[in-house]
């Protein structure tokens, strides 16, 4: 049986409801985001949004690296770090390292010129495809292969 976010998220719903009382048919249960309701559940989001009833904004998201999935703030467990801190994760056998600011550098091709980044997140790195500087920036502004970024960027 594949584990899906459905599994995953909608079997501690499930169970809450049923904790409360609830009488449901739970033979017919589904998932929003189950592909036989893709569909319909885009087209209720678009109805909505041309409603006002739901907005779109850029906004943080908590994101889970082992659902694949944003989750909501009640499902957040937030801790105030002061620095490095090691706690334990559900899904690791090890404790994760949290509140450390990582710099690496990534060379430019055909270039002596690095870009340095500092990230929270080092494992992201791996995913990433292209960075992007400031246009502003004066190490950047000599840079023919940076030129491009100042027209979208600005």
């Amino acid at each position: 049986m594949e584990v899906t976010i459905s599994l995953i998220k909608g079997d501690r719903i499930y169970h809450q409801l049923e904790k409360m009382g609830s009488s449901l048919d739970w033979d017919r249960t589904c998932f929003t985001m189950d592909p036989a309701l893709q569909d319909a559940v885009k087209e209720a989001f678009v109805r909505m949004h041309e409603e006002g009833v739901i907005y779109r904004s850029n906004r943080l998201v908590n994101w889970s690296c082992t659902l694949k999935s944003a989750i909501s703030d009640i499902e957040v467990e937030k801790k105030e770090l002061t620095g490095r801190t090691e706690l334990p994760v559900p899904g690791y056998v090890e404790k994760v390292e949290f509140g450390v600011l990582v710099h690496f550098a990534y060379q430019v091709e055909d270039s002596e010129d690095r870009v340095v980044v500092a990230t929270t997140r080092i494992e992201t790195m791996l995913g990433d495809t292209a960075v992007a500087v400031n246009p502003k920036d004066e190490r950047w502004r000599t840079s023919e292969r940076f030129l491009y970024i100042s027209e979208y960027y600005t």
